[in-house]
């Protein structure tokens, strides 16, 4: 028997209640997610609106990696996959919130996301606060764009269970100077589609999450900025990223 089939016989019963993106999650504590989960622990006896399953993990997929990176892995894809049914979904990005707005840093890898969030607090100090370092999640309520922390958040655990409001979101590439510019609904499609969960079998699923990402598109300002690590480019994407947001309200 394969270790990843055995695996996928052994279970845990102990299972935590979760408030993540303002919606109830019931998850395995299993696999190292305790820990992650502790600041998003829910004591209420509301029924789960999404039930993260051990028995649904896909062992198979990582062959050679611990129980810890594939709990972490499965349980933010189901997670992940369920959120699209509460009018959200998840994007690869920093998320750093100021001034009670969050601003959404993606890229590829490598892009410098993390190093240009750690800049913003160098800049702001406590006036700039890093929700999620990996995956936050995007959810669409009343009309309004939040961002939320989420206990998937990359290899250095960066998170804080708070949401704010989108401001905006955008795209680094690394380069010897700064400059940013608005992109267009296209491009900025193909941008975030590199940045997310979309290929649902269901094509019911499949037809809602692209609604979102339509509806996320046209209504929250997308940016490109070439960009150096410096505090130089923190002044550039602030200054335009709060502008901006301003006239669009």
């Amino acid at each position: 028997m394969a270790i990843w089939a055995l695996r996928a016989t052994t279970f845990s019963t102990n299972r935590m209640r979760c408030k993540i993106a303002n919606l109830i999650a019931e998850i395995p504590a299993a696999g190292g997610l305790a820990p992650r989960c502790e600041a998003y622990l829910f004591n209420g006896e509301t029924n789960p609106d999404i039930v993260i399953s051990e028995e649904k993990y896909r062992f198979d997929r990582y062959e050679g990696c611990s129980d810890e990176i594939i709990a972490y892995m499965e349980s933010a894809y189901q997670f992940y996959k369920e959120l699209v049914n509460f009018d959200g979904f998840y994007i690869h990005a920093s998320a750093v919130v100021k001034d009670g707005k969050a601003y959404l840093f993606s890229g590829n890898p490598g892009a410098g996301k993390s190093t240009h969030t750690r800049n913003w607090q160098a800049v702001f100090g406590d006036g700039a606060v890093v929700i999620n370092d990996d995956k936050p999640a995007l959810r669409r309520i009343d009309g309004t764009w939040y961002a939320y922390g989420t206990p998937w958040c990359g290899k250095d655990g960066i998170n804080q269970n708070k949401m704010a409001p989108v401001a905006g979101l955008c795209f680094l590439v690394k380069a010897d100077h700064n400059e940013i510019r608005r992109v267009d609904t296209f491009e900025a499609l193909q941008k975030i589609l590199g940045q997310t969960i979309y290929k649902f079998q269901n094509p019911d699923v499949l037809n809602k999450m692209l609604g979102l990402l339509d509806l996320f598109l046209k209504e929250i300002p997308i940016y490109e900025m070439e960009n150096l690590p410096n505090a130089d480019a923190v002044s550039l994407s602030f200054s335009t990223m709060s502008c901006e947001a301003q006239e669009d309200i």
